[in-house]
């Protein structure tokens, strides 16, 4: 059992901060609005569409957001991850800007052995330099997964563990990540590369120790 749920963890666990893009905010003002779509590679192939505002909240720039995705092909049946997020600007001095982001985060995976939900947060922090043609940075980050529900298949249970426990199991573990991102704007259209390593919260490596995402972005 203990294996199985550690097994379900890294899966849900595994990914869902590549979802996540920083995107360049010295090309919007309070009110603009963005569409995104990317791909990621976590350690399938994920892709999102997200949607952000920009708004000055206390006097600083915060951008929230959503966004989902889904695996592509047959990876983990029933693979997703969805989100919603905010950013704040905590600092800026000329082209430097430092900016904290929060995050709350609902992702799910089935496959022979079990079906899995997860409920959990996701901080982060990107410093770097931000011009409105281009952009570079760096990140670095660590998602908490608060709550996970798992039911195991009728499979599982008549070959391997018939009394296998369905039910809720907090304390999961968790994966830090750090890397870089970055960005250029061609006629309007914001294209974005991210791309980093990840461990677990004990240093471990994943099944992916690396992700990446290349996404583009259509502000209005």
């Amino acid at each position: 059992m203990k294996r199985v749920l550690l097994f379900a963890a890294l899966m849900l666990a595994s990914g869902h901060q590549r979802l996540a893009a920083q995107w360049n905010l010295a090309r919007l003002e309070p009110g603009d609005a963005t569409w995104q779509v990317s791909t990621a590679l976590d350690p399938a192939i994920i892709t999102s569409i997200g949607y952000r505002q920009l708004r000055t909240v206390f006097g600083a720039r915060t951008q929230f957001g959503v966004e989902a995705g889904v695996v592509a092909g047959n990876a983990d049946l029933g693979d997703y991850r969805a989100r919603l997020e905010a950013g704040v600007q905590v600092y800026r001095r000329g082209s430097f800007r430092t900016v904290a982001s929060a995050a709350f985060l609902t992702r799910g995976t089935g496959n022979t052995v079990f079906r899995g939900t997860n409920f959990g947060a996701d901080v982060g922090l990107t410093a770097g330099m931000y011009r409105p043609r281009w952009f570079v940075a760096g990140e670095t980050g660590y998602d908490k997964p608060i709550v996970t529900h798992l039911t195991h298949t009728r499979a599982y249970r008549a070959q391997y563990y018939a009394d296998a426990q369905d039910g809720w199991y907090i304390d999961t573990g968790g994966t830090r990540r750090l890397g870089v991102v970055t960005g250029t704007s061609l006629r309007g259209v914001e294209l974005m590369l991210r791309a980093g390593v990840a461990r677990t919260r004990g240093g471990e490596a994943l099944v992916a120790p690396g992700y990446a995402t290349l996404g583009m972005g259509f502000r209005f």
